[in-house]
């Protein structure tokens, strides 16, 4: 064979070999770590054992990366790594390899210096910055005097990340806000203190490891600057150790496998460190550390040693082949100790300078060697770090649309069916007492918190009664407009959950059979109850076997929407017990509706007959203005103005029915074909009403449009205000002494369905208020956050009272009635009291609650109607009532309410 004049050597058995070995021991196996097997067939003596059935068991996890010792090394460095010729064959081009020309008596870390530049440089680069920080280090603080102050001064400087903060900590701080720059002065420096402390995980990174080996990874060791202090650069032993175990800790850093080092994987084969014969100090530290099994090295060593003691069957490639098989039969931990621990002696044949192609046969052809992983390249990671943030992006992204979607406060899961939605602006839907469904107050999260821990006792309670063997579980859902911008809306409807609170401790405090055990959810139908018959359909889907879904109370706002979800709630099958609602149309909506509010027919006689009594008396003259809000959805303001302006028509006053637009609604258009006189908004409507001498009634929303119209009066006849009588919606205005008191001068009537309770320090006409004051202490507040005097607080306890007093009596049926909704509404139509019998059906915080004897009429018969008188900051005062109020004195009432006609009972 021959390529030129160059001479050409065949010699298979003796140069082949021994690249084929060094070939061998430097590729990576693709799962574990160490040597693989010769693919090469098996020497006869181990054919003969296979054949005899001797065959040793096989520990492939063993690993281990031998130390070879060289014996007559001969010109083996040139071929290993000649230079300038691509067209030889020799070992893997693709080994990182450092053959440093080591000097007599040169020290270990100047040879680590060499063997780190080579494979920094080599292909693949390989990268040691554990090693450039512990020799930058250790060459800074060579020179130091002052200890502790150098070794501080020498991590400052080696902190290339936060190291520059301790000097420049204040530049520029005095042009930006206060708070920001503290920040500046004192951040960068706290910073870089914790991390070149050593102690903080993940802050501290190189230094963490750095600390650990000088600490020898004692956990309660001083910091590292301390460390540092104790350090002798000029003791060389510890240094070469130092800077050894940062070059072995970078290598072992590189090719760890793992999802977190993707790229350790993409190494198929370990560097080769070729040491001449004055290499020995750095070999016998690298025995020393290899002497530690449990430490993984990735790095194949190979020294040239004089007295190495030369093998029998000296012959390379079997010499590692016999040394793998020793290595996976060992049948203990000791036996595989003895043979990774035992070098490796081989011998280099000689090989001519002038060398220029080597030709083997096929028999020791060198195989070709192991690509790296696809995924292990550095496009893979990056298209992989790509997709992942897609990923985590398209994620979040999801997840912020299912939170706002779904009204979600936890963990995105949408395999569950919260039962809540995003609708514009609003959250609407179904949830437990736990979720706020708009951010509100410390008051209103109290009593979420009251009502969560009620749900839990009865929870309890069921699981101590057996599953519900005795007392029936069940779920009242409080239906309500719980999400508004408007301050004292919300306050009105925390006032309703918090009546509802007491409704259900009272009930789940009491014992017996026939005591259900309520657990009470939320249902939020929007601020102008517009999405309320979406609800239906919520609770349909909101099944509960343990504890069914019965009834619902609440309700809000007698409007168009709210009619709607009367009809949806209707049709799904669920009884309601509205508590402040008094429309006239409404009982007509759905058989499954009642309310524990009178009529508007009912307080507009009542209006009337007031407005008599004010005549008689000559305290206004037989004339009246009504004014009503111009919104065509609110069933309430247009049935109350025109029952009052029929009424006070019958008592002989000439009626002039004057219209407004509510605060944020729109004018009325071409399309509008009223008669009555419109003036304005709602200020600009009371500034109309100076000067009038007859009755002024207000029938509209208390908040915001009364407390404008009162506004209006006072800015225009303050000294001589009309006679104000207002609907009961002016409760809510009322009962906010801070809006009272911003118009001092005008006094006004208005009407309520509950009687304002006494102070806290006094008695008090029902037990509701007795707990209520006990559970809640700020309503007892003046001026405070309390709504109590509206009533709401009082209307939603009789309304859930109402709905737990139907399933009380299912379980005293002689025969075992189920609770459901059915058998629920079927008892509400029968709370009466007998003919001939004294009392209500339900002696409530309102009133008595009686739904009539012929026939259900879905409202109560002579529900309360009071009348109070209101100026500024004072408290409200009870003026007169009709009907029977629980613990009323005799002289309350008004002693024309004995004519009140049957049609307004």
């Amino acid at each position: 064979m021959s390529q030129g004049s160059a001479p050409v050597l065949d010699d298979p058995a003796g140069v082949g070999n021994f690249i084929h070995t060094v070939d061998r021991l430097c590729r990576r196996p693709a799962r574990g770590e160490g040597v693989q097997d010769s693919p090469h067939a098996a020497r006869p003596p181990l054919l003969r054992r296979r054949a005899a059935g001797e065959t040793p068991v096989q520990h492939t996890d063993r690993r281990g990366i031998p130390l070879v010792r060289l014996h007559e090394a001969g010109e083996w460095p040139e071929i290993l790594a000649p230079a300038g010729r691509p067209s030889v064959h020799v070992i893997s081009p693709g080994i990182p390899r450092a053959r440093p020309a080591v000097q007599p008596g040169e020290p270990v870390p100047r040879m680590l210096s060499r063997v780190v530049a080579a494979l920094r440089t080599s292909s693949p680069r390989l990268r040691f910055p554990r090693y450039r920080l512990a020799a930058w280090i250790v060459e800074r603080l060579a020179d130091s005097h002052d200890r502790e102050e150098q070794a501080r001064r020498v991590l400052r400087e080696s902190d290339r990340t936060w190291g520059w903060g301790v000097d420049t900590a204040g530049l520029g701080a005095d042009h930006v806000p206060f708070p920001l720059n503290v920040l500046l002065r004192l951040l960068p420096g706290f910073v870089h203190d914790a991390r070149v402390s050593g102690r903080v995980p993940g802050l501290s990174g190189r230094f963490r490891w750095l600390r650990g080996r000088l600490a020898h990874d004692r956990p309660r060791a001083p910091g590292l600057a301390a460390l540092l202090a104790d350090f002798d650069p000029d003791d060389e032993e510890r240094v070469s150790r130092l800077l050894l175990g940062a070059f072995m800790d970078d290598l072992a850093r590189q090719y760890r496998r793992s999802p977190l080092h993707v790229r350790g994987a993409g190494h198929v084969f370990y560097p080769l460190l070729l040491l001449n014969e004055h290499a020995a100090p750095l070999v016998r530290l690298i025995e020393e550390r290899r002497a530690d099994l449990g430490r993984f090295d990735p790095v194949v060593v190979v020294s040239y040693t004089a007295d190495a003691v030369v093998p029998e069957d000296d012959e390379p490639l079997w010499t590692v082949i016999r040394w793998r098989r020793e290595l996976v039969t060992a049948d203990d931990d000791a036996a595989w100790r003895h043979v990774v621990e035992t070098p490796l002696t081989i011998t280099a044949p000689p090989v001519p300078a002038d060398l220029a192609r080597y030709d083997v046969t096929e028999a020791t052809w060198v195989p070709p060697a192991r690509v790296a992983p696809w995924w292990s390249s550095w496009t893979a990671v990056v298209l992989f770090w790509m997709a992942l943030a897609g990923a985590v992006g398209a994620y979040a992204g999801q997840t912020a649309a299912w939170h706002r979607e779904a009204c979600a406060s936890g963990l995105w899961t949408p395999w569950t069916e919260s039962g809540r939605q995003l609708l514009g602006t609003e959250c609407v839907g179904v949830a437990g007492p736990g979720y706020l469904f708009a951010p509100g107050n410390a008051e209103i999260v109290e009593v979420q918190r009251v009502l969560t821990q009620e749900n839990e006792r009865a929870a309890r309670l069921h699981e101590a009664d057996g599953q519900g063997r005795s007392r029936p579980y069940v779920t009242i859902v409080y239906l309500a407009a719980l999400t508004t911008t408007d301050q004292d809306q919300l306050a009105a409807a925390r006032e309703g959950l918090a009546g509802v609170a007491i409704a259900q401790k009272r009930q789940n405090s009491s014992a017996g059979p026939s005591e259900p055990l309520v657990r009470i959810l939320l249902a939020n139908a929007g601020g102008r109850m517009q999405h309320g018959s979406r609800i239906a359909g919520l609770l349909l889907r909101h099944r509960d076997d343990e504890a069914p879904i019965v009834g619902v109370v609440g309700l809000d706002q007698s409007r168009k929407e709210t009619v709607a979800a009367i009809q949806e709630l209707g049709k799904a099958g669920l009884p309601m017990v509205a508590s402040t609602l008094s429309a006239d149309r409404l009982v007509n909506e759905s058989p499954f509706y009642f309310q524990v509010a009178p009529q508007n027919a009912r307080q507009a006689w009542v209006a009337a007959g007031f407005a008599d009594d004010l005549a008689r008396r000559r305290q206004v003259a037989r004339r009246a203005r009504v004014y009503y809000s111009h919104d065509v959805t609110d069933y309430y303001a247009s049935n109350l103005s025109r029952q009052v302006v029929a009424r006070l028509e019958e008592r002989g006053f000439a009626v002039e029915p004057m219209r407004f637009t509510p605060v944020g609604a729109e004018r009325p258009g071409p399309g509008d074909v009223s008669d009555d006189p419109y003036r304005g908004d709602p200020r600009a409507a009371g500034v109309s009403a100076c000067g009038f001498d007859g009755l002024v009634y207000f029938a509209g929303r208390g908040i915001p449009d009364f407390s404008e119209f009162v506004k209006g009066v006072a800015d225009r006849c303050a000294g001589a205000p009309p006679v104000i009588l207002a609907g009961d919606d002016v409760t809510r205005y009322a009962a906010d002494v801070r809006l009272r008191s911003a118009v001092s001068r005008v006094g006004y009537y208005y009407q309520s369905f509950a009687v304002a309770p006494a102070r806290c320090d006094e008695p008090q006409r029902h037990d509701f208020y007795v707990e209520l004051f006990a559970t809640f202490p700020f309503e007892c507040r003046e001026p405070g956050p309390g709504r109590t005097l509206d009533g709401h607080a009082a209307l939603a306890y009789d309304a859930t009272e109402t709905m737990i007093m139907a399933i009380r009596r299912l379980g005293r049926e002689s025969h075992a009635v189920p609770v459901n909704s059915f058998t629920v509404w079927r008892q509400l139509g029968t709370l009466h009291t007998p003919a001939g019998q004294p009392g209500h059906a339900i002696e409530g915080a309102t009133g008595g609650l009686d739904f009539g004897e012929d026939s259900p009429r879905q409202y109560p018969v002579d529900k309360p109607v009071i009348i109070l008188r209101a100026t500024g900051a004072s408290r409200p005062t009870q003026v007169g009532v009709c009907g029977p109020v629980t613990g009323a004195p005799p002289g309350e009432s008004f002693p024309w309410c004995a004519s009140v006609p049957d049609a307004y009972r």
